[in-house]
């Protein structure tokens, strides 16, 4: 049993103001950090730290950093937390990827990233080098689950393969930041997490105009009753059929939305209320990996929501990404 990271590993430059400078204008800030980020390592912790202490699994980091401090330090957090970091790779002459993020702290913590991806852009594999990294297919009703963020050249090739080399594999795939595919690079994907902004940016990636106008017409008149029927969408049109079918469509402050072919209705988890919200860097990350680490030890999609909207509650309120990740005692602490 396994579960594999793919995915980007950044180091988080971060700086809080009352608000944004307009163009040409210079603005004293609050404060300035440094954080480990990326989407795929802050997933790979959240998993680690979030699934049970006695989980025997393999968690694996698959990616790139530069030969630099921010590598070094960013690997370091890494097996610190028991992630196995044998596929990530030291890239000569590049930078370790680095975000700078903006966060509003006036504005309930709303934050702005930019992204310079270094040495996440050599995380591209062909067909010989995936066969060694997944080098083994499941077998007696084992689990593997990978896990795909889009802060990596083209993690819709590596889906590919995957699907059609090691069927048995789920896949997991968070579109952020969102890029466009093909209606059938989307049915590689077994498990889909997306926000409601994803969500829309699916159906105009897929659909013609005409539908893609119907669903915002439906979420403008009713907001969760247009994202059930986009949830329900996208569990029956656009995710694979052959695995567990799972989605899930993340609302903020509005709770999450979720189906599956095992939980064929959509489900709706509000959001926890009376949260003192500081930063929101890290929520969507914490989140998945929090869902994945449940899913993964065989708890059902609904309980695996609840326990992984306590997860990200705890993360909103601290500043940072992976270092305000809970640990899975924390989320159990909370009534």
């Amino acid at each position: 049993m396994s579960i594999t990271v793919v995915g980007s590993l950044n180091y988080d430059l971060v700086t809080y103001t009352d608000r944004l400078p307009e163009a040409g204008e210079t603005f004293r800030a609050n404060s300035f950090e440094t954080h480990a980020g990326g989407k795929g390592l802050n997933q790979a912790i959240a998993i680690a730290r979030l699934r049970h202490p006695g989980s025997k699994s393999l968690l694996r980091m698959v990616g790139n950093v530069g030969e630099d401090m921010f590598g070094q330090e960013l690997l370091d957090l890494l097996t610190e937390n028991g992630v196995d970091c044998k596929e990530v790779k030291k890239v000569g002459g590049m930078s370790t990827g680095v975000a700078t993020i903006l966060v509003e702290e006036k504005n309930g913590g709303q934050n702005r990233i930019l992204l310079s991806e270094g040495a996440n852009g050599k995380t591209v594999y062909g067909p010989d080098e995936l066969s060694r990294i997944f080098n083994g297919k499941s077998s007696g009703g084992e689990k593997h689950y990978v896990v795909f963020q889009h802060e990596i050249p083209d993690p819709s090739s590596i889906m590919s393969w995957l699907k059609l080399n090691r069927p048995e594999f789920q896949i997991v795939f968070n579109p952020s930041p969102f890029k466009h595919l093909e209606l059938e690079a989307w049915k590689n994907v077994d498990v889909l997490i997306v926000n409601e902004i994803e969500a829309l940016q699916i159906v105009e990636a897929v659909y013609p105009e005409e539908e893609c106008e119907s669903y915002r017409s439906m979420i403008g008149n009713d907001f969760l009753g247009g994202y059930q029927k986009l949830c329900l969408e996208f569990q029956r049109r656009v995710v694979s059929q052959t695995n567990s079918a799972t989605v899930v469509i993340t609302l903020g402050s509005q709770g999450s939305l979720f189906c599956s072919k095992d939980h064929p209705q959509v489900g709706y988890t509000p959001s926890l209320t009376g949260i003192n919200v500081v930063d929101t860097t890290g929520a969507g990350d914490t989140f998945l990996g929090s869902l994945v680490s449940q899913l993964h030890s065989g708890a059902r999609l609904e309980d695996a929501i609840r326990f992984s909207t306590k997860s990200s509650s705890l993360t909103i309120q601290k500043k940072g990404a992976a270092e305000t990740i809970p640990t899975f005692s924390e989320v159990m602490s909370l009534e």
